[in-house]
């Protein structure tokens, strides 16, 4: 639970000052807490690579990080905190899923943006 809290925390300071490196620092290591803490082999791998995808992204430039969506990742972050540290799984389910929800559709907005969006 510690690293959970921390990673949030971290996070959430990164959003606050504007630090992009810190940010994502505690994006990473929320994620990855998270992942580690389920025992789940299945979800540590499926984190590990999401997170590549992720990192392998911000290479061309599609980046959510301080800007865009970063405000609703840090309540997102904070929601599944809660629900894990109240030990309620249908709750942290419904509060990753609303996560992991926004974060695709954040992508893919991004990303339609960068297609039909007239060249400048």
């Amino acid at each position: 639970m510690r690293a959970i809290e921390d990673a949030a925390a971290v996070c959430r300071r990164g959003f606050e000052t504007g630090r992009e490196d810190l940010f994502n620092e505690g994006d990473d290591a929320f994620h990855s807490a998270i992942a580690t803490a389920s025992h789940n082999m299945f979800l540590q791998i499926a984190v590990r690579e999401a997170r590549r995808l992720q990192a392998q992204s911000a290479i061309i430039g599609l980046r959510g990080s301080v800007g865009g969506h970063a405000a609703k990742a840090v309540e997102e972050h904070e929601a599944i905190h809660q629900a894990i540290r109240a030990g309620d799984p249908e709750a942290a389910a419904h509060a990753a899923a609303a996560h992991i929800d926004a974060t695709l559709d954040d992508y893919r907005k991004e990303i339609q943006q960068r297609l039909f969006s007239p060249a400048g």
